[in-house]
């Protein structure tokens, strides 16, 4: 005989099944262009922003 608890699992796991299988069908698929591509525009590159600390020295810090 199957106990509760294992169709209370069993029903979970098929609820969370449907659940993901809904989720996924009303997502919009993204739509990936190929490397190919010769319409699409260049991405563009930006630096990483710097801290105002930048270049300069650390302060020096004596241990005691």
């Amino acid at each position: 005989m199957v106990s509760w608890k294992k169709i209370r699992v069993g029903m979970a796991l098929f609820a969370a099944t449907l659940t993901t299988a809904g989720v996924l069908a009303v997502a919009p698929a993204h739509h990936v262009a190929s490397p190919l591509d010769a319409t699409a525009e260049p991405v563009k590159l930006t630096p990483p922003l710097m801290p105002a600390e930048a270049g300069k020295p650390l302060p020096k810090t004596t241990l005691t």
